[in-house]
């Protein structure tokens, strides 16, 4: 079967644990040029010396961050000479609590995270994309955007605005040749529940974090002139337990 990873150049944000590391040790088994961020330089180092490429570029960076995005963008095509695949990956619970409990810090630092950062990341990377007369974004979501439990409101407000933000952009992207995906995903066993500092003692049983990685890899490997729309994967444990998504 055709592969149509080889030789892509693929950013990955928060590539340095979870889904993002996961997918990056998959992309570049399957002949990717890969570059993946994080805000921490020790587990960007760390996570580096796992894949242990020399198809790879970690850079620290912060995707709330402007600066960093351009940064970011300026060393991928001064390395590899172009970005074909953007996968905007990072995210953080930040506080998962009741509304009320919310303060102003809080909401806006959910809603940076989770979803002004990726429309940030999507305007400076298009310009690289545009140039080439090709690209693709991939947001990565999360089951939360089409379905609520309490407590998750501001980080589920923020989810499902990046799958609508996707359609559009997708739209945008469409005009020169590009495309994008929303990637969604149900719980899994990553480091998410500890960054948010609730606990994950009910994922037993759960995916990890490579077993959704697979589909976020299939997302990529598409032929020319097709795309996914988007994609929702579950652990079969979730459903049974917490919802009927069909």
């Amino acid at each position: 079967m055709k592969n149509y990873i080889q030789d892509k150049v693929i950013v990955i944000t928060g590539g340095s644990s979870g889904f993002g590391l996961a997918a990056a040790g998959m992309l570049l088994e399957n002949g990717a040029k890969v570059v993946i961020t994080g805000r921490n330089q020790a587990r960007l180092n760390v996570a580096a010396k796992q894949l242990a490429s020399p198809q790879l570029l970690a850079v620290r960076a912060d995707a709330v961050q402007t600066a960093d995005w351009k940064a970011l963008v300026k060393k991928t095509v001064k390395r590899f000479g172009r970005i074909d695949v953007l996968i905007n990956n990072h995210g953080a619970g930040v506080k998962i609590a009741d509304v009320e409990q919310m303060d102003d810090a809080a909401i806006q630092t959910v809603l940076d995270i989770n979803l002004t950062s990726v429309i940030k990341g999507c305007r400076e990377v298009i310009p690289a994309m545009k140039a080439q007369g090709s690209g693709h974004i991939i947001n990565v979501s999360s089951g939360c955007a089409y379905h609520g439990w309490p407590k998750w409101g501001t980080y589920t407000a923020a989810k499902a605005g990046m799958v609508v933000f996707t359609r559009c952009l997708h739209q945008e992207m469409a005009q020169w040749g590009g495309k994008a995906t929303s990637f969604i995903p149900g719980a899994a066993k990553t480091n998410f529940c500890g960054a948010a500092q609730i606990d994950d003692s009910w994922q037993e049983g759960y995916p990890s974090a490579e077993d959704f990685a697979r589909t976020l890899v299939h997302c990529v490997d598409v032929p020319p002139g097709t795309v996914i729309e988007e994609v929702n994967v579950w652990g079969t444990r979730q459903v049974k337990d917490m919802l009927v998504p069909y």
